[in-house]
């Protein structure tokens, strides 16, 4: 019986022993995340900017009087020649009433005058007289016309009510603003940069537009225009054109209002030394009492740490200047670092 526990005993420290060996040689493996080092042959900044349109107006207008329609709501869409207010055209429609006779009746006489200079009753001097009154009287008539005519306020291109700046029944102005039609067909990016960065448009440089929307996009773009003043101390505005080929306004369904970021790659002539890498790919080395970065060996999936030095220097975003054994294009940990030791196999993240 003695015997029998015993085996019993060694039997189960064998299993246990089994199963722990199993245990510890199933490693896990750290996911991370990879990015490339990068050259400081061009410096990247960063701006955050926002779409907006490159054709817009404030329609207004012509004449005075009380507002008798108001047709349309913000952000409603509207087609060329949609009539989106109208003031009250009474005095308006009787005055060319009034000069519609007058110019009939200088129709009537001038078609008299030609009869009678045909039958020599009359002098040249005379019908002249008459051709000139009824020149005079069609131009006022069809000024008239047109001012009845511009008692409607209608859309002078496809687009979207932006904003509303009177309500119906109200009195408006000549020039008075009724609403801000804008053209989403036609965008441009605009954003603010610091004063301190615009001489980088005047080095080589390459802009690319990345929008919220479709993250990890980039289309090239170029300068529309600048001013070299800050209005409001905010920064120098600047407006891009997209000219990107494969940038599809339908396609990646971009609209007026949209966030983006816009970055500027700068050719850099200046000696300093180094390679360009992620904030969050630096951790600290207790052992050498020193920075780090972990390098990705993709031939035994696994990684090196290599101390480096900081230059404390930052470019585009969140890129850090430092210095070690590191090469452009060498791929760096720049998620899950902080739990890696050297020569640790890891599986790398492709999303």
């Amino acid at each position: 019986m003695k015997n029998y526990f015993f085996s019993l005993g060694i039997a189960t420290a064998f299993l246990v022993s089994s199963c722990q060996e199993k245990a510890e040689t199933k490693e896990f493996i750290r996911p991370v995340k990879l990015v490339e080092a990068t050259s400081l042959k061009y410096i990247e900044k960063s701006f955050p900017a926002v779409v907006s349109s490159d054709q817009f107006s404030n329609l207004a207008f012509k004449m005075s009087g009380p507002l008798i329609a108001m047709n349309i709501q913000e952000g409603q869409r509207v087609k060329k020649g949609t009539v989106v207010a109208e003031i009250d055209n009474t005095d308006y429609r009787l005055d060319l009433e009034a000069k519609k006779a007058s110019y009939q009746n200088a129709l009537s006489q001038l078609r008299r005058a030609e009869t009678l200079l045909t039958k020599n009753a009359i002098s040249i001097q005379e019908y002249e007289t008459s051709k000139t009154t009824y020149t005079n009287a069609k131009s006022v008539y069809e000024c008239a016309e047109s001012t009845l005519y511009d008692t409607k306020l209608r859309a002078p291109f496809d687009g979207f009510i932006q904003k509303k700046y009177v309500e119906n029944y109200q009195r408006v102005q000549p020039g008075q603003e009724i609403v801000c039609l804008i053209n989403p067909k036609k965008i441009q990016v605009q954003f603010n940069i610091p004063e301190t960065n615009i001489k980088y448009f005047s080095s080589p440089n390459t802009t690319y537009v990345e929008f919220d929307t479709c993250k990890g996009k980039y289309f090239k773009a170029r300068v529309k225009e600048y001013v070299e003043a800050s209005p409001d101390g905010s920064g120098v505005p600047v407006f891009l054109y997209i000219d990107d080929p494969e940038f599809d306004l339908n396609k990646y369904n971009i609209s007026v209002g949209f966030s983006c970021r816009v970055i500027v790659k700068i050719e850099n002539h200046s000696e300093v030394k180094g390679v360009g890498v992620p904030l969050s790919a630096i951790v600290f080395n207790n052992k050498s009492n020193s920075k780090a970065v972990f390098v990705y060996n993709e031939k035994e999936q696994t990684v090196r740490q290599c101390n480096v030095e900081d230059k404390g220097v930052i470019v585009g975003r969140d890129e850090v200047i430092v210095e070690g054994d590191l090469m452009v294009g060498d791929r760096v940990v720049c998620a899950g670092s902080s739990k890696l030791v050297d020569g640790q196999q890891v599986k790398v993240l492709t999303d």
